[in-house]
């Protein structure tokens, strides 16, 4: 009997639910623009009525947690190039740090700013490079390699202009095609990355539109899908095309909707269902009485984090990932508690 539970205890330890470790997929759908924008950071223009991508995610994390600062971003794409509209929701951007006023300064980055990258080849290799502070210094790079860096590159014809209110700071920009040697159209697939710095408060903060993206985790970078005018997006639709493309364990979701391949192709559920699974995962375990006294800190440790999770990561796929690697955790916890029962 020791042996089999001994056995069972290994074996389960050794598992983790799929799903926290699972990749979450970002993409956006950027339509074709029905008007030109005017480039003055207002974002006023009647084209910029289209849907919004605000996930924000902690910065240089591999399972980031959600990222404190709040933004928005929106593009759009005509004939000429790519439009890119951010928000950067700040409470005081007053107090934002605002030092560098040349172009093409590397220390840009220690200035609140945001840095956007485009790859068109969508090949995890090269990107470009945006960066802009709140004063509207920038600076412009192009990766073609791991090992090929132009920063002596200029994005020639990039049109940008920052508008600073009481609550946010916003940039508008245009990109002609030619800035990326490649013109988009309708079923196009690139790659993209939002990351934003604030110093603001006196310490370093920052967030990425993408989980777990940065400079050099490209293999992490959105989806940028560029689709006719009037298409209705479907998240089957966008999943099916992606499956090529990426390696599994992943993960696409689109409000309540989820769809994910785990190695045997894709399926679908409801974000609630799921999230509810993980529930009843952790639920079974804090729920067992008679915790020998060696135990209880980790069982306590167990319901903060779970407590901790559902106060500060709103219903999401993030949601979900978090609430099952903590069940894992309890269910290794479980056993443990087992195995000391039966050889103590």
């Amino acid at each position: 009997m020791k042996l089999k539970l001994l056995f069972a205890g290994l074996l389960l330890s050794t598992i983790l639910p799929i799903h926290a470790n699972m990749r979450e997929v970002s993409f956006y759908c950027a339509t074709p623009a029905k008007s030109i924008p005017v480039i003055d950071g207002k974002l006023d223009d009647p084209c910029w009525n289209v849907p919004e991508y605000t996930a924000s995610y902690e910065y240089f994390k591999p399972n980031p947690g959600p990222g404190l600062l709040k933004n928005s971003i929106r593009m759009i794409y005509n004939e000429q190039g790519l439009y890119i509209a951010i928000i950067h929701y700040d409470d005081n951007p007053k107090k934002a740090r605002a030092t560098i006023t040349d172009r093409d300064n590397p220390n840009l980055w220690t200035d609140d700013c945001t840095e956007f990258y485009i790859d068109p080849d969508a090949a995890a290799i090269g990107w470009r490079k945006f960066v802009i502070n709140i004063l509207g210094s920038v600076t412009d790079v192009w990766r073609i390699d791991s090992s090929v860096y132009r920063e002596d590159w200029t994005a020639d014809g990039w049109e940008m202009k920052i508008h600073v209110t009481d609550k946010s700071w916003q940039i508008e920009n245009f990109m002609p095609w030619s800035v990326f040697n490649k013109k988009a159209k309708a079923g196009d697939i690139w790659t993209f990355c939002h990351v934003r710095y604030s110093w603001g408060t006196g310490k370093f903060i920052g967030t990425t539109s993408c989980p777990g993206a940065n400079n050099n985790a490209t293999h992490n970078f959105g989806y940028l899908c560029f689709v006719s005018e009037n298409q209705q997006v479907k998240l089957d639709e966008i999943a099916k095309v992606l499956s090529s493309r990426i390696a599994p364990p992943w993960c696409i979701g689109m409000k309540k909707e989820v769809i994910f391949d785990e190695g045997d192709g894709l399926k679908k559920s409801d974000l609630n269902i799921l999230i509810s699974n993980e529930k009843k995962r952790i639920n079974a375990v804090l729920a067992i009485k008679a915790i020998p006294q060696k135990f209880v800190k980790q069982r306590d440790a167990l319901q903060k984090e779970y407590q901790t999770i559902l106060k500060t990561i709103p219903l999401s796929i993030q949601q979900m990932r978090s609430l099952s690697g903590l069940a894992g955790k309890a269910e290794k916890f479980r056993w443990a508690m087992e195995l000391d029962k039966e050889f103590n």
